[in-house]
């Protein structure tokens, strides 16, 4: 059974999902911060030597949280899935894939990777986002990844989806 045109199925962006890599990261520079302040205040290490390890105390959780900026940035598109295609977030922004395109999607616990077919070029009629240096070689090879965790559907709701707006042209495989 083939859905309706005006029917999609939307798996928006868990945000709670996001933070939760983010949080033993700044626990963890706030404990350092912490712990520097309270040596230099005893006089344990020096004023110099306090400073240079409060910089290096917030270096990695600002590193971090910089890092989860961009991404979240760039993947902030829902998963969108109609009678035309796959619209899906890429490191570099979203993609869309028709289903002509689609060849299968694999399973690998909980993401999900979108392979293309054979001759599939980033220049295919319909194919849009994979122009990108980075984003047509993992489409072309392994297939570009979904991380289910990361999206309020789950991966059955998904690969449902997939299976009903395809009209079963698109098959699920494991691994």
């Amino acid at each position: 059974m083939t859905s309706g045109a005006g029917e999609s199925f939307v798996a928006d962006v868990d945000l709670e999902a996001w933070r939760r890599p983010l949080v033993p990261w700044l626990a963890g520079g706030v404990i350092a911060l912490v712990a520097v302040i309270i040596s230099a205040v005893a006089d344990v290490i020096g004023v110099g030597v306090a400073i240079l390890l409060v910089g290096a105390a917030l270096a990695a959780p600002g590193a971090k949280l910089g890092a989860y900026c961009f991404r979240r940035h760039r993947r902030e598109s829902p998963l969108l899935i109609d009678v035309e295609g796959v619209r899906l977030p890429t490191g570099q922004g979203p993609a869309f894939l028709p289903w002509d395109t689609l060849r299968q999607v694999v399973v690998d616990g909980p993401t999900l990777r979108f392979r293309l077919r054979a001759g599939v070029t980033p220049g295919t009629a319909g194919v849009t986002g994979l122009h990108r240096r980075d984003a047509w070689p993992v489409a072309s090879g392994p297939g570009l990844p979904v991380d289910t965790r990361l999206f309020t559907g789950s991966r059955d709701e998904i690969l449902d989806a997939v299976n009903r707006f395809s009209a079963g042209r698109v098959k699920a495989s494991t691994g």
